[in-house]
């Protein structure tokens, strides 16, 4: 009866509060609030073992453990444990729930040798579980990057929302130096603007993509004459957009092979300089897309009114 009047009160002791490092797992954090966090969470942890093992330091290795001893050894695993599995200090965790389970089961006829055997343990294993842990630097630019990927195509995102996911990617690539796979998802991006051009004129083909190009290119070199009125009356647009859009395609040539509208890498390796020259051109020809663009007239709706439907 005594032991588990020990354990009732045990778990009534409440956990010290600590703060958690970031509410999104993908966020971002300051180098300080990471130490801050690890340290008190590092130093928070050892100091519940240390006093643990401190309180069993001058008893005899083959004496039990006394209630005080059992409650707070109890107790502390607990709250230790409980930082473990919320923050994935799996092996610690581990450990601290075979001290428990042994405690359980054995109440206070445990022996105070044994339980210094297994704090001594847990005191390895959470210095083991941390050293696991590794972490990403980012510098301040690729940070604000990272967590605004939209920055400078708010105009575009809201003209063309399809191409928002795209727009991140690429960003959040770019501040994590995977340069490839930024350029391979703006490319997406500029891929659609051609896209969109090409609807315009309708010469999209049935493979829509950067095949168009040739087709917009052919219809800007034609005689005015020979321009239908359609060609006629968006010259001026074609003739300020197609140069842009020929000008991404040509910073990749050397990258990329295009092949029946598909795209195939010869060479991934793209430095910051040139994926920041492609994503610029991509988003100045997009912006440009998103203000010039003209948007399809408004579908219209027949009413009946009193007098007939219009």
């Amino acid at each position: 009866m005594a032991g588990n009047n020990i354990l009732e009160k045990s778990r009534e002791i409440k956990r010290p509060e600590l703060a958690v490092l970031s509410a999104d797992p993908r966020g971002i954090v300051s180098l300080l609030s990471m130490l801050q966090f690890y340290a008190q969470l590092f130093v928070k942890n050892l100091t519940e073992i240390i006093a643990a093992q401190a309180l069993l330091k001058g008893k005899e290795a083959n004496s039990n453990l006394g209630a005080d001893e059992f409650l707070l050894i109890y107790a502390g695993t607990g709250m230790v444990a409980g930082d473990c599995k919320l923050y994935g200090l799996k092996s610690a965790l581990d450990k601290c729930e075979s001290i428990r389970q042994q405690l359980e089961k054995r109440k206070t006829s445990v022996k105070c040798s044994d339980v210094q055997h297994w704090l001594e343990d847990l005191r390895e294993r959470i210095e083991s579980d941390f050293s696991r842990e590794y972490f990403l630097q980012l510098s301040h630019s690729e940070a604000e990057q990272f967590q605004k990927p939209l920055k400078d195509w708010d105009a575009v995102v809201s003209r063309f929302r399809k191409v928002q996911y795209n727009v991140e990617e690429s960003s959040k690539s770019f501040a994590l130096g995977r340069y490839g796979a930024a350029v391979f998802h703006v490319l997406l991006v500029a891929e659609f603007g051609v896209i969109k051009v090409a609807e315009l004129f309708n010469v999209q083909g049935d493979k829509p993509g950067w095949g168009s190009l040739k087709r917009l290119q052919e219809i800007k070199d034609r005689n005015w004459k020979d321009k239908s009125p359609l060609e006629q009356e968006h010259a001026r647009f074609l003739e300020d957009l197609l140069p842009l859009a020929i000008s991404i395609k040509d910073s990749w040539r050397h990258k990329i092979s295009h092949v029946d509208n598909q795209l195939e890498w010869i060479d991934t390796d793209f430095s910051p300089q040139v994926a920041g020259e492609i994503i610029s051109a991509t988003r100045g020809f997009m912006r440009r897309l998103a203000a010039d663009l003209p948007r399809p007239p408004a579908p219209h709706v027949k009413v009946d009114t009193p007098y007939g439907r219009h």
